[in-house]
């Protein structure tokens, strides 16, 4: 069930949440520039002088007639102007309020801004990562209505990618679990990148800004590791509902516990929003907009994990909408230093 602040609509704008994000950042990463400056060296080593018990001897010998022209008057003044500039105001009032403690925890891991006019191969995969090891060519599965076209949907505009699902005839394999890979014919294709050959990580935050498209298709950003279970979809956007799931497996050949939260889906095909999934050992915490969504204590992964976005057509589905595309601003991880 979802939170009482987003039954409520309490949910802080995309662009608020981004902004403050940055900004932060952008500060935390000028502090620690100038922390490190030969400015503030100079500064430091300027102020331990003129307030030593030397500098106070010599400068009360320079004669009255002299003190202007003084070395000892000119450090003086330099230390007066420099301890009133804004940098160095700002520097020390900062430093105090110390408000980059939470942000000093944490690095990053990973970032992709989809800066580029092409999906950077070496970064992302375009099928899933167990087809390579099976049979060397993409596949779906058995209640996939649209194919894996390998690519040739994934698109750029304006920093960002596009993830399409539309109406287009292919042919390839699909996974029954009883009958194994059955060469199949799709009247539609879809799109998947997945990180997983190039990272993987063990607790930390993973957040990505995306948008979906108010169509049957289903999109999702989600994460997985060896096996199908452990399973977090960190959103997925079905039949007009957002979801955060989490599937796992209790024992080895049980049948998979499931913990599933939706909200409305209509407002998150408008416009951009940040969804963000934060993972320690004892807990998984799902984040829409910096507001929480959704928290697990059972069953939480203990293994390296990978992340995933997809688009496809499961059966059941029509083809209101198509084409259709899930947009991704941004995708980034953080694990504490």
């Amino acid at each position: 069930m979802a939170s009482l602040a987003f039954l409520l609509g309490m949910v802080p704008s995309t662009e608020k949440v981004e902004a403050a994000d940055d900004k932060i950042r952008a500060d935390y990463a000028e502090f620690l520039r100038f922390e490190s400056s030969d400015e503030l060296k100079h500064f430091q080593e300027l102020e331990q002088e003129v307030k030593s018990s030397d500098f106070a001897v010599r400068k009360r010998q320079v004669p009255k007639a002299e003190r202007a022209e003084s070395e000892e008057y000119k450090k003086a003044q330099e230390y007066r102007e420099l301890k009133k500039s804004e940098k160095i105001v700002w520097f020390f009032k900062t430093k105090k309020k110390n408000p980059f403690k939470e942000i000093a925890r944490w690095e990053e891991t990973f970032n992709e801004p989809f800066s580029a006019s092409a999906l950077d191969r070496k970064t992302w995969m375009t099928h899933y990562y167990w087809a390579d090891a099976a049979l060397k060519e993409p596949y779906v599965m058995a209640d996939d209505l649209s194919f894996m076209s390998d690519g040739k949907n994934v698109e750029f505009y304006d920093n960002k990618i596009r993830l399409v699902t539309r109406v287009e005839q292919a042919e390839g394999y699909k996974l029954h679990l009883d009958h194994g890979f059955l060469i199949g014919h799709f009247d539609y294709t879809s799109a998947l990148i997945s990180t997983g050959k190039s990272f993987r990580q063990k607790y930390g935050t993973f957040k990505a800004k995306i948008k979906m498209a108010p169509a049957d298709s289903q999109q999702a950003f989600w994460m997985i590791s060896e096996t199908a279970t452990p399973h977090i979809d960190v959103a997925r956007y079905e039949k007009n509902k957002l979801w955060c799931n989490f599937f796992w497996s209790p024992r080895a050949g049980q049948v998979p516990s499931k913990s599933q939260s939706k909200t409305s889906g209509s407002k998150y095909t408008n416009d951009f929003f940040i969804v963000t999934l934060e993972w320690s050992p004892n807990k998984l915490t799902w984040k829409i907009n910096d507001k929480v969504f959704k928290t697990q204590t059972s069953g939480v992964p203990q293994e390296e994990m990978y992340m995933l976005f997809s688009t496809a057509l499961k059966e059941g589905a029509g083809e209101n909408g198509l084409p259709a595309a899930m947009e991704i601003d941004w995708v980034r991880a953080y694990k504490l230093k």
